[in-house]
């Protein structure tokens, strides 16, 4: 019997770490992992959009969800991020993480071309029946154009295989009725790490984040506020967060993420390009504005 209560907490929505030639750099995989166990995080997303798996092929992709799940070693899920735009490679990397130990994996919704609901359905269909590991839906309207409806996860919520979904929106309404009509047994993930705290409000297990890399801390003591009762202390610890993140929207949020955790001690490269590549300028604002943020400058790897 599957064991759905493992899928809960605080997971970060991994960086794909590279090394000065653009190549995965297992190295500092394995340290970024273990920095963030050490933190105490529930678990990894990985490939999504956090980690640029659309960015990459699909043996890379591979390759990197071997090379964490060997570091992982079951202390924590691991969730492999299989999502693209036709269901063929979708359901290769699905099998793929299956055979490689992952405890489950997650697509977007089919992008570009214009699909129906139906299309939709059919594609998650066939990655939840591709092989023998639940599938988690990450919903993510504002980048691939498919706003699906609550009915929709309502009746994809009844498939065996399909346990939950990673529900990046901010619209909380929205939110509370798909949690509401896909029952308590649906998990069912926060997406956007500025709302946390009301996520976890509306019964979110937990959530799925891309800040998580850089204040892992912050966001695991916020859950653990919240899961305590301790509203005032959670709503302080979201603030902190906050203000981090309206920093990061000066830029692109995985180029400031990754300088974050250069100045963390983590080599995790630069993104690919298109992603923003900063300038001198930008990367000493970034250092500057670090260093006034004590749970960032102080939380150095060594």
């Amino acid at each position: 019997m599957l064991t759905l209560d493992k899928f809960k907490g605080v997971i970060p929505a991994l960086i794909t770490p590279y090394d000065g030639e653009g190549k995965i750099s297992e190295s500092a995989t394995r340290k970024l992992v273990r920095h963030l166990i050490d933190k105490q995080v529930d678990g990894f997303y990985l490939s999504g959009s956090t980690g640029e798996g659309f960015l990459q092929s699909v043996g890379e992709r591979q390759s990197f969800l071997e090379i964490v799940v060997d570091e992982v070693r079951g202390v924590v899920p691991v969730i492999a991020h299989v999502g693209a735009m036709d269901t063929a490679t979708c359901v290769d990397l699905t099998k793929h993480a299956a055979l490689a130990g992952a405890d489950a994996v997650s697509s977007v919704a089919p992008f570009y071309y214009k699909h129906g609901q139906e299309q939709v359905r059919g594609h998650y269909l066939d990655i939840a029946t591709a092989a023998d590991i639940p599938l988690i839906i990450y919903h993510f309207p504002e980048m691939t154009g498919v706003q699906s409806t609550v009915r929709f996860y309502e009746e994809l919520s009844k498939v065996d295989n399909i346990i939950g979904v990673k529900f990046t929106s901010k619209d909380t309404f929205e939110l509370q009725q798909l949690i509401e009509a896909c029952g308590p047994d649906f998990r069912v993930f926060n997406g956007p790490d500025e709302c946390l705290l009301a996520g976890l409000a509306f019964g979110c297990c937990g959530a799925i984040g891309s800040t998580y890399n850089i204040m892992p801390e912050l966001f695991v003591e916020l859950y653990r506020a919240f899961q305590t009762g301790d509203l005032a202390a959670a709503r302080k610890l979201q603030a902190k967060a906050n203000r981090v993140i309206a920093e990061l929207l000066k830029y692109d949020f995985i180029a400031f993420e990754r300088e974050i955790l250069h100045l963390q001690g983590i080599e995790v490269g630069s993104p690919r390009k298109p992603i923003q590549q900063l300038s001198s300028e930008e990367r000493l604002q970034i250092r500057h504005f670090a260093q006034q943020v004590d749970f960032l400058s102080t939380n150095t790897v060594v």
